[in-house]
């Protein structure tokens, strides 16, 4: 959705005073002073890069999009809180400051932190990824930094630049998070099952197994794998069930086949959700229960 700068709607013919009242004269809607669209995303995601293209032109060429804001260029997990302001990073030596819609950091970038992503100059892949480890709690820290490396951030300048940040806020939650970092998870949802099954003293698992029935054909490719134990882990993150109700019901029993030919192989399948990792407790039990039964105990 083009985002249209108050000049050149005023050059095309429409007054000022059209634009009065979040521009409801005009059909438009306000993404911030100066700055109008025909319509709002329907979605934080989609608001958030309206605004960044209504701020980006009132930037400072030494400003650099970061944080948040980059997170979101870069295909990174992001919380709506980062997304009420645009995210950018000036060299020391100005002020910074937030305001309703800009949220100004101060802080040196090498020329290798900054890269340019959909016409915007921001902060790299792997600096954008500290910047938010050290923003957020460990486990979205975790989220985070395995979805950088699944997007193929280099490990050495993520360790560098974790190092560089040593002393100051949120560096240790950062670097401990990059020490736990595994690419191979697919989702915020599967990268913080893998934190609550290490935080409630359960074995960790292998991400990512390839079931193969008996004849040694493959059968699906599970989030999770206890070996030893003969259980595989799966995340439901409800997302594959979004859509009508005939769109629903054909998910879901696609579903129950593809966990039932898991089953005829020879695994025994554990499942959780959301509010199982909202609660430690519930989730170890649930998957000590899988453990037990895999093994015919009860």
């Amino acid at each position: 959705m083009d985002v249209l700068r108050t000049s050149r709607l005023v050059s095309e013919g429409l007054q000022p005073k059209e634009l009065v009242g979040r521009g409801s004269d005009s059909g438009l809607v306000r993404i911030r002073h100066g700055a109008y669209a025909k319509a709002l995303a329907d979605d934080p995601e989609g608001r958030h890069r309206q605004l960044i293209a209504a701020t980006w032109p009132l930037l400072g060429g030494q400003a650099v999009l970061s944080h948040g804001s980059a997170a979101l260029l870069h295909g990174l997990p992001v919380w709506n809180s980062l997304l009420e302001q645009v995210g950018t990073t000036r060299p020391v030596g100005g002020h910074g400051r937030r305001g309703r819609n800009l949220h100004v950091r101060l802080a040196e970038l090498a020329d290798s932190e900054v890269t340019e992503v959909d016409g915007f100059a921001c902060t790299s892949l792997e600096r954008t990824a500290i910047d938010m480890a050290r923003l957020v709690s460990y486990e979205r820290a975790v989220a985070v930094l395995d979805a950088a490396v699944r997007l193929g951030a280099d490990p050495e300048m993520l360790g560098e630049i974790a190092a560089r940040a040593k002393g100051r806020r949120g560096a240790g939650t950062a670097s401990r998070a990059l020490e736990f970092a595994d690419g191979r998870a697919e989702s915020v949802g599967e990268s913080i099952s893998r934190v609550r099954i290490v935080q409630v003293g359960l074995p960790v698992p292998d991400l990512q197994f390839n079931v193969f029935d008996r004849n040694g054909i493959w059968v699906a490719r599970s989030d999770f794998c206890w070996r030893e134990k003969n259980v595989v882990g799966e995340f439901d993150g409800r997302v594959k069930y979004r859509g009508g109700a005939e769109e629903v019901a054909t998910a879901v029993m696609r579903e129950k086949a593809r966990e039932q030919a898991i089953r005829d192989a020879g695994w025994w399948v554990v499942r959780w959700d959301w509010s199982d990792l909202a609660d430690g407790n519930a989730l170890r039990r649930r998957i000590e229960t899988a453990f037990r039964r895999s093994t015919g105990q009860p």
